[in-house]
């Protein structure tokens, strides 16, 4: 997010079209593109360049109803851009046509979150490199390449013949939520905040004149402006904070509450930064987080989530910056001692009697309670667990080792029994095990998984809006 230049430095006539970019910033949204801010002849100079009639105005359902009838409330897919994001176009085929880029994060967030876009929906692009194992998107891409954008470019490329298009179906009649149709397959609920999200990055008070002059409320002129007085000069932006907005908060929201516009749709929910409770850490239970272990979780993601790897979008230097800044979310990084990790040991040779041993380990410690009799999650226990925000928990399945979050290499999962994850019922076992005994256990849960991925048995598309037909 580039820093908002002050009323000194620029023309008055251009003040409101900068405000717009700091405010769609400040959403975790680009600017609209030069091609959004002059259609309907409205130039990037005009002095009413922002949507300033937001949900809480009482003439929004109006509004609302005004732009779909209008066909404003439809928009289409175009493709990736490296080093930007994901285009769409708002409004195709009316004269308030206009193309937008969404930042990666954003993009995610309704890729994954809204759209739920998985490999199953994508079978003949996946078939061809390597098979299709029933997971989202980003974390289907991240296993071609992690590091690198090129995997979503020639994903974006393979749909270049494919309408993928959206539109709302159906609007509440206070205009507060609205559904949206993706293709025949998947239909969400949006807040009034979420559809006003979408509207302010490409139409402005210039482009809907025609509704404000209709439904002008008062009927009387402005009041005149007060005299304007030097402001303070503004705030430095803290490291981290423009890629943070720009690229997590529509999760993790702007105030790092994990109440971001797209959280409602992710399972599990986006993390609350403000608890300063993580789950994967290298730390003992209850301490907080290293900065490695943040970094880890940014860079690399968590399979079987909504947090995608970002270090195929982000800079190192760019991550450890975002790292920094959820650390302003919890004043418990400024109080609690410095975080010390836990020694992580080598692991010892694999053995059958070491995964007998752990077998006999895994039914005493009271495992099966949660993790079922056979590793499946399906445990009596573990139905009714609920994490610390209130939110319920599935034990996880320990036959698909691929889908744990931390990792699934065998000190990952030693790692995971020391520590224990806070927040959720999975306690450390540090106490309870010996470092010998802690590796019997680990040995045995690997060994409850095949040796390959099983891929997905189910390969029909079932979401998404990739009919074309909205």
């Amino acid at each position: 997010m580039a820093e908002c230049p002050g009323p000194e430095m620029v023309r008055p006539s251009v003040l409101l079209c900068l405000a717009l970019v700091c405010v769609c910033a400040a959403f975790g949204q680009a600017a609209p593109d030069a091609d959004a801010v002059r259609a309907r002849g409205c130039a990037s100079s005009d002095s009413d360049a922002a949507l300033t009639i937001r949900p809480d105005d009482p003439r929004w359902p109006a509004f609302v109803a005004w732009a779909e009838d209008r066909r404003l409330l439809t928009w289409r897919l175009l493709g990736f851009r490296a080093g930007a994001g994901v285009s769409l176009v708002w409004a195709a085929g009316t004269e308030w046509e206009a193309q937008v880029t969404l930042p990666m994060g954003q993009a995610l967030g309704h890729l994954i979150a809204e759209r739920n876009w998985r490999d199953v929906d994508f079978p003949e692009f996946f078939a061809e490199r390597g098979g299709v194992y029933g997971i989202n998107l980003a974390e289907r891409l991240a296993m071609l390449d992690p590091g690198s954008p090129a995997p979503w470019q020639a994903f974006f490329d393979s749909l270049a013949d494919t309408r993928l298009s959206a539109r709302v179906s159906a609007i509440a009649p206070d205009g507060q939520s609205a559904e949206v149709s993706f293709g025949s397959g998947r239909v969400v609920t949006y807040s009034a905040e979420r559809l006003w999200l979408d509207l302010s990055s490409f139409l402005t008070d210039c482009h809907i004149a025609e509704f404000l002059q209709t439904h002008d409320q008062s009927g009387q002129p402005d009041p005149p402006s007060p005299a304007s007085e030097p402001g303070p000069e503004p705030t430095a932006a803290a490291p981290g904070q423009a890629v943070y907005e720009r690229q997590c908060s529509g999760c993790h929201g702007i105030r790092g509450d994990g109440q971001g516009m797209f959280a409602a749709h992710l399972s599990p929910r986006s993390r609350d930064f403000t608890q300063a409770r993580f789950r994967y850490r290298s730390t003992p239970t209850g301490q907080l987080p290293t900065d490695e272990d943040v970094y880890r979780s940014v860079a690399h993601g968590l399979a079987g989530s909504g947090m995608p790897a970002f270090q195929a979008f982000l800079s190192p230097a760019d991550i450890r910056d975002v790292v920094t800044y959820i650390k302003r979310f919890s004043a418990r990084f400024e109080r609690d001692p410095a975080p010390r990790p836990l020694a992580l040991p080598d692991p010892p040779a694999v053995s059958a009697e070491r995964i007998a041993r752990g077998a006999q380990l895994y039914e005493d410690s009271g495992c099966t309670s949660c993790h079922g009799d056979t590793g499946k999650g399906d445990g009596r226990s573990g139905q009714d667990l609920k994490t610390s925000e209130g939110e319920p928990i599935t034990p996880r399945d320990l036959t698909d080792k691929w889908r744990f979050r931390g990792g699934f290499s065998a000190q990952a999962v030693f790692q995971r029994l020391m520590t224990g994850m806070d927040g959720s019922s999975m306690a450390s076992y540090s106490d309870a095990l010996t470092e010998d005994q802690t590796w019997d256990l680990v040995f045995y849960v690997l060994e409850l998984s095949p040796q390959d991925r099983p891929q997905a048995r189910d390969t029909t598309p079932h979401s998404g809006g990739l009919d074309g037909n909205t």
